[in-house]
């Protein structure tokens, strides 16, 4: 278990907040009752959430809403895209056309040494090479200025390339079958302010097309724009000395692909208020590689569809996160901890409804400061500390979600599914409901909860494998667990009360620190001493030679925990390990067979309680901790308290 490392600070209305409420009152869960499984994994299985466009006047919305209109028209209008984002066939226009090998003035066009600078709305076609030069929009308020980039090249090494001083919105077009090129050297000024990206905009901007757009930014950012940064179509290369794109208000993404190779962040926004300081992905192909965080919002992260790639901070090629200092155990990581290296951040929200997301990151892949969602799409990823984290809740209602390799796989203080597909491995807890204020330490309830309530949850955990600091419940769905080698952890953990109302649930572990769930969960469970092997083939059948529930352990174990809606008291229920007869047990009651810890909450069998659930003063294990010798049942060694069961 972790102690509370959590952040107390308090956000503002934020725009994924509010979205995050209309995504789950429009969402239906399904509960998986799939009650086999042939193997401890989940295959990844991808459900994309699309974007409409609608025809109309320039200035109308053109998305139709992030999903397909369901959501409200508060937060569809931060997710408008207007027709002139989009790509337009110049030829049919009247254009402006500038050879940046021997610019000349012209209509909106004025030309000083190698600085060529924009006047006038309309659209301007360049191309040529600008060496050592500088492209400037300086319009007036209300103009509207599109650069097509037709295979041009400019570079600069006093300041910023291209420099959209002021307009309405700069588009800059990339017509097929064209390569341009934009590269500096410094960052530069306007005589007032920095112009920290190779492309900067004081203005929104936008990028469409199917043409190529390499950005060489070797002083700092590749493009940034001070209002809304938008991307509907286009091949993005950007290598940047620090960040790869900045929209401070908002960076949107509709269509195209971004490949970013950033020493910063990938993708960053950076403002604080309301409805602002988002990252939206909605369509196309992220592909990220940064020294610290891959996509890093100050208040929320969106993705709808598409495809997102993240490697930070060098992936998990460096040492994982170990230990818990709240047991003394040791903690270290290659990365340095004064850089944020996580994958996707979020300070309010981060909701995934769609799409695939991969990430291999040394801290955190997905992390919000404040709640997440999962409703939908493929999520893969792996982790040097959590795969999933929220500093609040964490919600899973749909989608596919595999955590490769983690430290602890998904942790919140509020850790709810209530469906999908979910397929965790971990060093440490496969699921930690940590965190809280009022988490209260060892043996004491905080108010963390871990609640299943449907989907299909695969775990295999060094660590405790459903671990909560309060509560743990199962209401429905499928789980199946592989907890500890050791006796310092359990397959199933918890400091308040743990129960199981249904579902089908079946885990296999060491039984050092057994524990069971107490006397008022609404369904039977049945423990039982049993070893196994890595690889071995774990079948519970009822008296009538039907099977309740199969799946191949992944570890060694020396305890078989299973519950069904099918056992019934009376009947007895036989556990085979590769075929072969290794444990039966008659259900006597809500609990029957080999019990362990118990819960220290004060339910019966709780310290000091009374004996059926396992609690101390009923039967303990022997604390053996190879992880092969079964309890003696008999009051043998008291159970080891834990050791090394977390970081922080």
């Amino acid at each position: 278990m972790k102690p509370n490392r959590l952040s107390t600070k308090k956000h503002t209305l934020r725009f994924a907040v509010i979205l995050s409420a209309l995504i789950l009152a429009g969402c239906a869960s399904t509960q998986s009752t799939t009650s086999s499984t042939s193997a401890f994994s989940a295959s990844s299985t991808v459900s994309t959430v699309s974007t409409s466009e609608e025809s109309g006047a320039d200035e109308t919305d053109s998305t139709g809403g992030a999903m397909n209109g369901t959501i409200g028209s508060v937060i569809e209008a931060n997710l408008s895209f207007k027709n002139k984002d989009f790509y337009i066939d110049y030829s049919t226009e009247d254009t402006v056309k500038i050879d940046l090998s021997a610019p000349k003035e012209a209509d909106g066009v004025k030309v000083s040494g190698s600085t060529v600078t924009i006047t006038e709305a309309g659209t301007y076609v360049l191309s040529g090479t600008l060496t050592d030069g500088q492209v400037i929009i300086d319009a007036g308020d209300e103009d509207d200025v599109r650069l097509v980039l037709e295979n041009a090249s400019i570079t600069c090494t006093t300041t910023a390339p291209i420099y959209a001083k002021n307009a309405d919105k700069v588009i800059i077009s990339l017509p097929e079958n064209t390569e341009s090129t934009v590269t500096d050297t410094v960052t530069g000024t306007d005589g007032n302010d920095e112009l920290t990206a190779a492309i900067f905009a004081k203005c929104d901007l936008s990028v469409n097309g199917t043409g190529t757009l390499n950005v060489n930014a070797n002083a700092n950012d590749g493009i940034t724009s001070e209002d809304k940064l938008k991307i509907t179509g286009g091949v993005l290369n950007i290598t940047s000395a620090d960040d790869g794109l900045v929209g401070k208000d908002a960076v949107l993404m509709k269509d195209g692909a971004v490949h970013i190779t950033a020493s910063g962040d990938g993708i960053k926004s950076t403002k604080s208020e309301a409805d602002k300081g988002y990252v939206y992905i909605g369509g196309g192909t992220v592909n990220i590689t940064a020294e610290q965080d891959g996509i890093q919002a100050e208040t929320s992260v969106l993705i709808s569809a598409g495809e997102v790639n993240v490697t930070a901070g060098g992936g998990t090629n460096g040492e994982q996160k170990t230990g818990n200092a709240m047991f003394g155990g040791a903690q270290s990581t290659t990365t340095d901890e004064t850089l944020s290296t996580k994958g996707i951040k979020a300070e309010a929200a981060l909701d995934i409804i769609g799409g695939t997301v991969t990430v291999d990151s040394a801290d955190d892949s997905l992390h919000s400061n404040d709640s997440m969602i999962v409703s939908g799409g493929g999520i893969t990823v792996k982790s040097g500390d959590d795969g999933l984290h929220a500093d609040n809740t964490l919600t899973i209602e749909d989608g596919t979600i595999v955590v490769e390799e983690s430290c602890e796989g998904l942790e919140a203080i509020g850790l709810t599914i209530n469906g999908g597909t979910i397929d965790v491995t971990a060093s440490d807890d496969g699921l930690n409901a940590a965190g809280s204020a009022v988490d209260g330490g060892f043996g004491t309830a905080g108010a963390d909860t871990l609640t299943v309530n449907g989907g299909t949850l695969t775990v295999n955990a060094s660590g405790d494998g459903l671990d909560s600091n309060g509560a743990l419940t199962i209401n429905g769905g499928t789980v199946y667990v592989s907890g500890p080698i050791g006796d310092g952890n359990g397959t199933f953990d918890c400091d308040g009360v743990f129960t199981i109302n249904g579902g089908v649930v079946l885990g296999t572990g060491s039984s050092g620190m057994l524990k069971t769930p107490t006397t008022d969960s609404k369904q039977n469970t049945i423990s039982v001493s049993c070893t196994g092997s890595a690889g071995d083939t774990v079948e519970v059948k009822g008296a009538d030679g039907n099977t309740l529930v199969s799946a191949v352990a992944p570890k060694n174990f020396t305890n078989v925990m299973f519950s069904t809606p099918d056992i019934t008291e009376g009947e007895t229920y036989t556990v085979y390990v590769n075929g072969t007869e290794a444990a039966s047990e008659t259900c006597s009651g809500v609990v029957s067979g080999a019990t362990g810890m118990g819960s220290f909450g004060g339910d019966p069998g709780n310290m000091g309680g009374r004996a059926p659930n396992g609690g101390m003063g009923g039967q303990m294990p022997n604390g053996n901790s190879d992880g092969i010798t079964p309890p003696n049942g008999n009051g043998g060694t008291p159970p080891q308290m834990p050791g090394n069961t977390s970081d922080t």
